[in-house]
């Protein structure tokens, strides 16, 4: 075996844990933390406040998935005038000083820990690269979720004295974009997925577990382009669910109001991050909306199940890209 060889095997020969959520989600309690803070009588001061992507204050890049909704709430609901965050560390090396008593809120990113199953010793990805195939199958890859507390710009006392040129390690995004056009995502979930679509006389979009297709109302009677999508991405994750894909047990569930109740909540969310890839955002805060209303009337073991909805619209999607 050559060098060549041998590099190409340190990606694929270890073993994968998935032993990977922490003990207490702390990044869902923030989130929750926000929402409740809102009154119904308030929804429409919040209607008329206008997006902005969230994003890193020294890098620039915008945040994504989760952590864009999470952000996004808690720029909202505090009422910041900026849409830029940063770690404690990153704006102290720049040199800038937090206002007395600022409260952060909390992101999630994905790492790994690479171990080796008999003695224990961690590696770095880079000293995996000179391991042997023998020494690779006993690596195991256990995927890591970290939380990170990140401030609002507007919470930095002397904004305009920091240095914003630093150099700062960004950890991996637990989610990633994809640009492409919502017709032609449309279009691939028909091509690749088998998806059956049919556009009826209704006056709103509907799945059918019976008979595996989707329903939609045609895009001119929708009051908007994005609308249109976001009901339409809220039926193709219903669609996810099928007993041939996911199997979310749809059959049961949509006959059951709390089953129900939760597969629209993993359906909104999931629409919410395919809007959100594809440059939709005028709908966020009817999926925002939708989740406050949901852990509003579902108080009992709301964080393990908008933790576990999160989950499953992420899975969704992901199922959808890799098609």
């Amino acid at each position: 075996m050559n060098a060549t060889a041998t590099k190409k095997t340190a990606k694929t020969n270890y073993k994968t844990s998935s032993n990977s959520q922490p003990k207490e989600d702390k990044f869902i309690t923030k989130i929750l933390e926000n929402l409740d803070k809102v009154k119904a009588s308030e929804w429409e001061t919040y209607t008329n406040f206008k997006f902005q992507e969230p994003r890193n204050l020294f890098t620039q890049k915008a945040y994504q998935g989760f952590n864009l909704l999470a952000l996004y709430i808690d720029t909202l609901f505090n009422g910041y005038t900026s849409s830029f965050y940063a770690t404690f560390n990153a704006i102290s090396k720049a040199g800038g000083k937090l206002k007395k008593g600022s409260k952060g809120t909390v992101i999630e990113f994905f790492s790994f820990i690479y171990k080796d199953s008999e003695t224990g010793k961690k590696y770095t990805y880079e000293e995996l690269q000179n391991l042997s195939g023998d020494q690779l199958k006993k690596i195991v890859k256990i995927p890591c979720i970290k939380n990170y507390v990140v401030f609002n710009s507007n919470q930095i006392e002397n904004i305009e004295e920091i240095n914003l040129n630093i150099s700062i390690d960004e950890p991996e995004e637990l989610e990633f974009q994809n640009k492409e056009n919502c017709e032609s995502f449309v279009n691939s979930v028909i091509e690749k997925g088998n998806l059956v679509l049919e556009f009826v006389k209704k006056s709103t979009g509907a799945y059918s577990p019976r008979f595996d297709k989707i329903m939609m109302p045609e895009k001119r009677f929708f009051i908007s382009e994005d609308k249109f999508y976001s009901t339409m991405f809220h039926e193709i994750i219903h669609w996810t669910g099928h007993e041939s894909r996911l199997n979310r047990n749809l059959k049961d569930g949509f006959s059951d109001k709390e089953k129900y109740s939760f597969e629209e909540l993993i359906a909104e969310m999931g629409s919410m991050l395919i809007c959100l890839q594809n440059g939709i955002s005028s709908e966020l805060i009817n999926s925002i909306r939708y989740l406050k209303g949901w852990s509003d009337t579902n108080k009992e073991n709301r964080i393990e199940n908008i933790k576990n909805a999160f989950i499953q619209s992420k899975k969704a999607k992901k199922y959808l890209e890799n098609l």
